[in-house]
């Protein structure tokens, strides 16, 4: 766990120097074509995640996949000892009676980098990463991301890792 926390951070300063990582965290860009076409989907609320250790987000993000946190000590287990005050301020943005927060652990890669976004399907929710419109040379840099999000407690919900087209 130590080598683990040493090579994050020694890697932290060189991947924002070289700009060869661009790191994200809640950017809140799910579901803005939703917006943008004045549907809203209010069952999906981005939350807000500032870490005070940023090598929290290299540890849960870019793994592709989707992780559900039913309870507080769920979203205190995920971040771990060092993320005691984000997991705080995670689980006191949602009421745990009526929703969960998901991670959405993705990753991505640009110039044009590819976006976060979801849509519902029979009752279903489902995020996945839209790529840029072909056409452009990519994976110039790796993007992270990790965003948060609350949805309805009995929602099904899955992402997608393979991006799309």
């Amino acid at each position: 766990m130590l080598f683990r926390r040493s090579m994050i951070l020694a890697l932290c300063p060189l991947a924002a120097w070289s700009g060869l990582w661009l790191v994200t965290a809640s950017v809140g860009t799910a579901g803005e074509k939703d917006k943008k076409e004045g549907k809203e989907d209010k069952s999906v609320r981005s939350l807000k995640f500032a870490p005070k250790e940023p090598a929290i987000i290299f540890a849960i993000g870019g793994k592709s996949k989707l992780t559900r946190c039913d309870d507080a000590e769920a979203v205190a287990k995920l971040l771990g000892d060092d993320g005691k005050a984000a997991a705080k301020a995670l689980a006191d943005q949602v009421d745990f009676k009526k929703e969960a927060i998901v991670l959405i652990s993705w990753t991505t890669s640009g110039p044009p980098d590819g976006v976060l976004k979801h849509e519902m399907q029979d009752k279903q929710i489902i995020f996945y990463v839209q790529g840029p419109p072909a056409g452009g040379v990519r994976g110039q840099r790796a993007r992270i991301g990790a965003d948060f999000f609350a949805v309805p407690r009995d929602a099904k919900v899955t992402f997608e890792p393979k991006e799309r087209q």
